[in-house]
């Protein structure tokens, strides 16, 4: 996946190589078929899930951008005291109102504790704000479910998910697991052909050179600032040397590892030790002669209260089985660690005498049975606990050793999606570094240059004079139209341009009825302001505003990126203060296409190049929110952005960054 990304994002200026410790490619996602029969079976990853109904979904764009078809998975059965039960009318059946009730009442809970939306933006500074983050899922389950079988009803529909027992996990992580019940918060699919055909489609586009059976052993750092890879192949010890160097390694594996140097050693010490939450899987694949469970079992799966909370999937439902059957139990948590420890034959046995009494007598029908084993192969707290930002995760070391990033589903949510978005902001860093290097090499036709002088404005973005070429960065009709798409003000507003120049975006708004102010800190060109504007334009600095608080409706920055690193929080917190309802974020970002940033020389002048991900989670940190995160219009301002000629090619690359750079200011108990 970060192979793919790379090479979608710079194309032919990175060369990739690929190293693997084992035979073959895909680590967790992992299709096989026994020997008996051709039928087929999931061996590693369970499920796909699907969160298209929601917003824009990267995993399945990626799987329909390959042609692959995908199979629908739908159940409701749980297993209890041996009977199969349909959901909660079942339970009613059975247990009586009071225990039906206490489940649909907490699901209703559920839902009220995080809505669709925060479920599918995920935003790391929301959830350490939830007031479930910092207990236990025990002690919520303890303080919220009084019925004892209603408790050990939402146990069970969750074990296999969260994948621990529920005193190692927060309540957070599991309300994510809870609402999966709920309708409206996901779907979930299979591919077809089986879910390991996604890396047989990633591997035919990434253009790289990869090696099998290479184990890394050591990394560091050359005297000359390259990365040092020690491995070993099946010939011996081997090293190479890169540029930049992304670690897709299981969380496990990383602590196996050498780190050269102090520095990166106790980064890499304090990253392992910040996610050290292991929990574990435990695959029992059965291939009997025929599907004896027949109508009793609708669905995809059923939740069976088996080794303490399983999932057993009916495999003749997505894959092509033949005339055979095929169960495939999901041990999770400490049976899954437990269990691991039996024989295969003692595995196959216990699954086989866990199937509902329902079924009758079912050994006879076995053919052969295969075990797959994935100890702490996914995480109990995903994310870490606190929720950590973006940058701070996937770059371990950012001061010596920032071309080294680390993917991982454990930086996200343990799922197939959060590896590819884990991937996705790995790769975006990787660009940012890759950037930097070519401009600081001298590969581009721009002279490498961090200053913003007289020249920058009289060559403006290598287009000519500032005041006669402005517009066409700073059009004032695709800005009123943005602000009227995202907020629809009722009436006439007060807006701050931050880096506004000589005014020239402060007078066209001003004459289209904006009450317009800008800011700017250059005094070169605020001293070309006309006469008529210097009121409304002034000389200062974004980090020191000269404006009291909420003064303006809406504040449009384009200046950010110019600060110093150091700056660039006391310019958002700044901003955040003079701001009454919205913000729009207008800086370069590494996003961008080399080649839009090599054409307009976007990297001169630039203290802080950074992705779209690093600046949002910064505003979020800050007082900001996306707007999308309320009321989703992303539809409409790309069209918008399309008929006004801003689209690819000329500043935004897609929708999805334009839901980038609209936030609205919250307050502090929002």
């Amino acid at each position: 996946m970060s192979a793919w990304y790379l090479k979608k994002k710079l194309g032919p200026l990175c060369r990739i190589s690929l190293f693997e410790a084992s035979d073959r490619l895909g680590g967790k996602i992992l299709t096989r078929t026994f020997d008996a029969a051709p039928a087929m079976y999931e061996a590693g990853v369970a499920e796909i899930y699907d969160y298209s109904m929601t917003g824009p979904d990267p995993l399945r764009e990626l799987i329909q951008h390959f042609g692959l078809q995908t199979v629908p998975m739908d159940a409701e059965q749980i297993q209890l005291d041996g009977e199969l039960l349909d959901d909660i009318p079942g339970m009613r059946r059975k247990y009586g109102a009071q225990t039906a009730d206490t489940i649909a009442n907490f699901r209703k809970l559920c839902a009220s504790m995080v809505t669709p939306i925060e479920y599918y933006e995920g935003i790391g500074a929301h959830d350490n704000e939830h007031p479930w983050v910092l207990r236990s899922a025990e002690d919520v389950l303890d303080e919220v479910v009084a019925d004892p079988i209603a408790k050990r009803f939402i146990k069970v529909m969750a074990r296999s998910d969260i994948a621990t027992e529920s005193h190692n996990t927060s309540g957070l992580n599991a309300l994510k697991n809870y609402v999966m019940d709920v309708e409206g918060y996901i779907g979930l699919y299979s591919i077809q052909n089986g879910n390991e055909q996604l890396i047989h489609s990633l591997q035919t586009e990434i253009d790289a050179e990869i090696n099998l059976d290479h184990r890394i052993l050591k990394v560091g750092k050359t005297d000359e600032g390259k990365y040092a890879i020690e491995m070993v192949n099946g010939k011996g010890p081997v090293t190479k040397e890169f540029d930049l160097v992304v670690m897709c390694l299981p969380h496990s594996w990383l602590a196996t590892m050498r780190w050269d140097g102090e520095l990166l050693r106790h980064a890499m010490v304090r990253h392992v030790a910040y996610f050290d939450r292991p929990a574990h899987y435990l695959r029992v694949s059965i291939l009997f002669d025929m599907p004896f469970w027949g109508d009793q079992v609708p669905g995809s799966w059923w939740m069976s209260e088996a080794f303490g909370g399983c999932c057993v999937y009916v495999e003749g439902t997505r894959h092509d089985v033949g005339r055979n059957g095929v169960l495939n139990w999901l041990i999770a948590g400490s049976d899954a660690l437990a269990f691991s420890n039996l024989s295969d034959e003692e595995l196959i046995d216990a699954a086989i005498k866990s199937l509902p009494l329902s079924f009758g007598e079912v050994r006879s029908h076995f053919v052969e049975g295969k075990i797959h084993r994935w100890l702490s192969s996914v995480n109990c707290i995903p994310g870490g606990l606190p929720v950590r930002d973006v940058m701070t995760n996937h770059r371990p070391e950012p001061l010596e050793h920032s071309g080294l990033v680390v993917v991982g589903d454990y930086l996200f949510d343990s799922t197939l999606n959060g590896l590819l978005d884990s991937a996705d902001a790995a790769t975006d860093i990787i660009t940012t570094q890759m950037i930097k290097l070519r401009y600081e090499r001298g590969e581009t036709d721009n002279v490498p240059s961090d200053k913003i002088d007289r020249a920058y404005f009289d060559n403006y973005r290598n287009l000519g004079p500032y005041q006669e070429v402005w517009q066409r960065f700073t059009d004032p009709d695709y800005l009123m139209e943005m602000i009227k798409i995202v907020w629809r003000p009722k009436k006439g507003y007060r807006l701050l341009v931050a880096g506004s120049a000589s005014g020239e975006l402060v007078g066209a708004l001003r004459e289209r009825g904006v009450d317009a102010w800008g800011i700017e800190n250059n005094r070169y060109i605020h001293g070309k302001t006309p006469k008529a504007l210097k009121k409304y334009n002034k000389l200062g600095s974004i980090t020191k505003l000269p404006f009291k608080a909420d003064s303006f409706d809406f504040v449009f920055e384009s200046s950010l990126c110019h600060l110093p690193e150091k700056q660039v929080l006391r310019g958002v917190r700044e901003l955040n203060r003079v701001t009454k309802t919205g913000f729009m974020f207008g800086s370069v970002t590494s996003d961008m296409t080399t080649a839009l940033i090599d054409r307009y020389d976007l990297l001169r002048g630039l203290k802080k190049l950074g992705t779209w991900w690093e600046w949002s989670e910064l505003f979020f940190n800050n007082g900001f929110d996306l707007s999308a995160h309320r009321v989703d219009r992303t539809d409409q301002l790309w069209a918008a952005t399309l008929k006004a000629g801003k689209g690819p090619g000329e500043w935004y690359a897609d929708a999805d960054s334009l839901r980038y750079s609209f936030f609205d200011k919250v307050a502090e108990d929002d």
